[in-house]
């Protein structure tokens, strides 16, 4: 097995299947580094034609991604925050319509930020436990931006989507599983093992084939997404920066602190 190491980010190389473990502390919160990292190590990746599959995981078994880190975006100005935005939309939609077979292991909680990136897999498993699932933005004042909805439309579909965005939290993994918005439940410790196999299996597809058939099954929600984006960033962006949006980021990091 080979492996390398960034700040955020741990990569493994198994066979065929490259693995990406999200290492960012506790809670693997999103910032530009994370971002950026996850971003070239996929588009590297992509590139690489040895690499037949992808994993994204986390090296936590508690945690997969607990979206956007509030202590350093919650601080930033509209215009850094804006950047942070269009960043990760690039990785967003690079992995929407990633060339080759992508596989979600989750080993905990998907949360927000955690919850798209999750979202853009073509398969998303998940470890037995007290995992989560959803896009709890609204219970912070803040819109969920609708070009990532119309996106998840194609993977996850809009019964989930309506569970994980109006229930006021997230959705246990059980619970997703029955929405079809996850495809598998297994014993923590059998569930990386098992999601580089199923990648590794997807793989022995020729590349270009996958791919299109990946474009024909998600183009049209992506077209949708583009359609809406500049409008729904604006107001995903005016709803952060909104006296709600602040108030709830506000009370959420006070939340944070005192646990």
């Amino acid at each position: 097995m080979d492996s390398g190491t960034h700040q955020t980010l741990r990569i493994e190389n198994r066979g065929a299947v490259r693995i990406f473990l999200l290492d960012r502390g506790k809670a693997n919160t999103l910032e530009p580094g994370l971002v950026r990292a996850l971003h070239d190590a996929a588009l590297a990746a992509e590139d690489d034609g040895a690499v037949r599959g992808v994993v994204l995981t986390s090296a936590s078994s508690k945690v997969f991604c607990g979206g956007f880190d509030l202590v350093t975006l919650g601080a930033t100005d509209r215009e850094t925050f804006g950047q942070f935005i269009r960043a990760f939309e690039s990785l967003f939609y690079d992995l929407f319509l990633y060339r080759k077979p992508l596989v979600a292991a989750l080993p905990g909680h998907a949360v927000a930020g955690g919850a798209l990136l999750a979202g853009t897999a073509d398969f998303r498993w998940a470890a037995e436990g007290a995992g989560t699932i959803g896009l709890p933005e609204a219970s912070l004042g803040v819109h969920v931006p609708r070009h990532f909805l119309e996106a998840l439309r194609a993977t996850v579909g809009d019964h989930a989507l309506t569970r994980w965005t109006l229930s006021g939290g997230a959705v246990s993994f059980s619970e997703a599983l029955a929405l079809s918005a996850i495809d598998r439940i297994l014993p923590p410790s059998a569930l990386l093992d098992a999601a580089v196999a199923f990648a590794e299996e997807l793989g022995t597809s020729p590349s270009d084939v996958y791919a299109s058939i990946k474009r024909d099954l998600r183009g049209t929600a992506y077209e949708k997404a583009r359609d809406v984006l500049e409008e729904s960033r604006k107001v995903f962006v005016d709803s952060w920066f909104s006296e709600a949006g602040q108030k709830g980021i506000a009370t959420t990091l006070a939340h944070l602190r005192r646990h």
